[in-house]
């Protein structure tokens, strides 16, 4: 592995390591890991004027495409100069990295995450964030005083010491009668969703997600209401409705392109009225095994149900309304590529918290017993040939993760997300747009992030390898900067070494 040259004025994170010793880990005592050195640099810089310089470095995003011989200056959490290398001088008293051979891109996001699914995990899931290279997530359904806690959190870490990523939410996701996790709250009639959203707006959640057994009338109201108000929506589409209807309806985005095999089959209208049909009688299942059984009950029909015109009608629907996909390849193509069966895997299981490693891997080893289902291969192999025609037709398309569920383990399940959709065709620049410049857009962010320009946020991951050339190489981080704080190939050693201690 190539170390990363730089030269500093004042003690490395790992040195602090050796002055203090960390009794307790938390998301909290994170703040040792470079403290030493974010002190002495305010004292001698003033606070929050930070300076970084990486010299001759090949910059690559999404927008401006590569530029190669380019030096990159950070002042604050902000880059201050992008311009080749020989014209652009070193700031006084800046730290100054070697970019020579690295490749420079924006930090990434993973755009589907649940932060609190898992309480012993939380002490491990910024760090685990920062360390590979993800400065910025969504998280897609919280409890809502667990989740505005740490938000409250990561916007303290990330000022203070560059150690959590952005935090966006949607805290609890509007479901029907039937709830499906302990973040739902029920909506049965109109009146009880504009109550769920009044308080949505209050605590001040970033969109709104609703879930799939709510019924098409609370689903109507939800969109309109929260759309007037400036909140987008995204969705499971709920089972009682068609993708075309719930796009038309406003709908801003769906995670997982949950229900898109339905409304692509020949015979949707027929599985559809079926599922209203049950779900009008009613069930003594919980919500999750509910719906896990209507989907179970089609899925398989409606991918052997094809109809090619009928799915570019669904598709184009989804283009001019301009409805985002979230597809989370790590968990809905999961019976196609069984991360969990792979050893590489499960050593990321070693930096979770010793309670969930040890579950974690008794599991994966009792779900490496079992067979692929004949829907779950289906699927994984009908997804292969949507995702190509996503970014073909304008649809918009976000990486996200899932992450906790199935076994993903926080940041580096990002990675995977990514070399799933290249597998699945995307190009390596499609790849990295969806993962950096197509998150700041849903947010209306773009003059602020996905770009390495002057003006934008200093959050940037330094790469060992070329990302055009193999999206793999994202998982070869030599440096971290996150909110203008420099986290060195070393500190984010030491990051993972703290972590399996525990």
């Amino acid at each position: 592995m190539k170390l990363i040259t730089i030269i500093r004025s004042f003690p490395s994170t790992a040195s602090c390591l050796k002055i203090r010793s960390l009794q307790i880990f938390t998301v909290s005592a994170i703040l040792f890991l470079t403290a030493c050195a974010s002190d002495q640099t305010r004292q001698e810089q003033g606070e929050g004027q930070r300076q970084i310089i990486v010299q001759n470095v090949t910059v690559i995003d999404a927008v401006d495409g590569l530029r190669e011989n380019q030096s990159v200056v950070v002042s604050g959490d902000q880059i201050v100069a992008v311009g080749e290398a020989e014209d652009i001088a070193v700031p006084e008293g800046a730290e100054v990295v070697d970019g020579q051979g690295r490749y420079l891109i924006p930090g990434l996001w993973d755009a589907h995450v649940h932060l609190t699914n898992t309480p012993a995990m939380r002490q491990a899931m910024f760090p685990l964030m920062i360390v590979n290279g993800i400065t910025y997530v969504r998280d897609t359904a919280a409890e809502l005083d667990d989740i505005l806690a740490m938000r409250e959190e990561s916007v303290r870490l990330a000022e203070s010491e560059g150690m959590a990523p952005d935090v966006y939410i949607l805290g609890h996701h509007i479901d029907g009668r039937w709830l499906s996790w302990d973040s739902s709250v029920s909506a049965v009639t109109p009146e009880e969703a504009l109550a769920h959203i009044n308080e949505l707006e209050e605590v001040g959640v970033d969109e709104m997600k609703v879930y799939e057994l709510l019924s098409p009338e609370v689903f109507h109201t939800v969109v309109q209401e929260a759309v007037d108000r400036g909140y987008k929506v995204t969705a499971h589409v709920p089972l009682t409705m068609d993708v075309v209807e719930a796009s038309d309806a406003g709908l801003s985005a769906m995670e997982h392109m949950q229900n898109l095999e339905l409304s692509c089959s020949g015979v949707w209208q027929e599985m559809l009225d079926e599922r209203r049909q049950l779900i009008a009688e009613g069930t003594d299942l919980t919500g999750n095994e509910f719906r896990q059984s209507l989907k179970e009950l089609h899925t398989l029909r409606a991918l052997q149900t094809q109809d090619d015109e009928r799915c570019s009608e669904v598709l184009g629907t989804l283009a001019r309304n301009q409805t985002w996909q979230i597809p989370t390849l790590t968990i809905t193509t999961l019976e196609g590529h069984r991360l969990y069966d792979r050893p590489q895997w499960r050593e990321t299981f070693r930096y979770l918290p010793e309670q969930v490693e040890a579950a974690w891997l008794e599991q994966a080893e009792q779900m490496s017993q079992t067979v692929s289902s004949e829907a779950g291969l289906a699927y994984s192999e009908w997804v292969r040939t949507i995702i190509p025609q996503l970014p073909e037709l304008g649809i918009p398309v976000m990486a996200g993760t899932d992450m906790p569920l199935a076994l993903l383990t926080p940041g580096f399940s990002l990675h995977a997300e990514l070399e799933l959709l290249a597998e699945a065709g995307l190009s390596p620049m499609q790849v990295l747009h969806a993962a950096t410049v197509a998150p700041a857009e849903w947010y209306g962010l773009e003059e602020k992030q996905g770009r390495i320009a002057e003006g934008m946020a200093a959050d940037l991951v330094l790469l060992g390898e070329n990302p055009l050339e193999d999206i793999t190489a994202t998982r070869n981080i030599e440096a971290v900067v996150r909110a203008g704080f420099l986290h060195t190939r070393s500190d984010l050693d030491e990051i993972l070494h703290q972590l399996e201690s525990q």
